[in-house]
């Protein structure tokens, strides 16, 4: 009769250990897509880029090898970089928006693989602060990085993008003097970029750094000011990053 006994229990416990093992397997797909944590990756820093080095440090195939969600600047700061969904767009300092060849030179650049993790949706109207400030929020941990990517509908927006520049190379704040501004009225479109904390300064900007393609891809830039009617922002906090430094230049 103790055996009898036995076995059935036995048999109970590899069913129930048969069960839980099944609904490991089922959601083990869902908690890996969760977890999943990418590093960013970024080529040359903010400090080297403001002293006026420009020169090329990595390829748009390069940096789509490593990312499908980024921004920054070309060699030459021929106009703004904005990445999005694996693909690269340059914004020239005539406000075109191009689709450059995969060879083209990149001087400084952010990109990550997109997992968003969390969701906003924003009702506004908001200006540039006020949406900053509404996006910050969503922010569980101060000293993270996090990529961002808000698709909406903006009354307003003020874009800039930066002129190609030729050896001897000025310093940024020259650059940036130089600047094309835009005004953009009533547009649909995708923001795209990062917010680095504080201790980063120097490494990378320290704050927000976001770039703007409409839908219909006819403008973009780097973002100075705007006005959103309604949006969703995805958000991805990113735990680790690794730095490429600029190759030395040949003599």
């Amino acid at each position: 009769m103790s055996y009898i006994m036995s076995s059935s229990f036995f048999r109970k416990f590899l069913l129930n250990a048969c069960i839980v093992l099944c609904m490991i397997l089922i959601i083990q797909p869902g908690m890996t897509e969760i977890i999943r944590d990418d590093p960013l990756y970024q080529v040359s820093t903010f400090a080297i880029l403001e002293t006026g080095e420009y020169t090329s440090a990595i390829t748009i195939d390069e940096m789509n090898e490593k990312g499908d969600l980024g921004v920054g600047g070309f060699a030459d700061m021929n106009g703004e970089l904005i990445q999005m969904n694996g693909t690269v767009y340059q914004i020239t300092s005539d406000g075109v928006v191009h689709t450059p060849p995969g060879d083209t030179g990149v001087t400084f650049m952010d990109t990550v693989k997109f997992n968003p993790v969390l969701n906003t949706t924003i009702s506004g109207p908001s200006n540039f602060t006020a949406l900053k400030d509404t996006l910050s929020e969503s922010f569980p941990l101060e000293n993270q990085i996090y990529a961002i990517r808000l698709d909406g509908f903006f009354s307003e927006m003020k874009i800039r993008s930066l002129p190609e520049q030729e050896e001897p190379y000025p310093p940024l704040s020259h650059v940036i003097a130089n600047q094309s501004i835009f005004d953009l009225t009533n547009t649909t479109g995708t923001i795209t970029g990062f917010w680095f904390p504080l201790w980063m300064q120097g490494t990378n900007y320290a704050g927000y750094h976001l770039h703007y393609l409409t839908e219909d891809h006819s403008a973009g830039g780097h973002i100075l000011e705007c006005v959103l009617e309604n949006g969703t922002a995805g958000i991805d906090p990113i735990r680790s990053f690794s730095v490429d430094l600029i190759p030395e230049k040949q003599t």
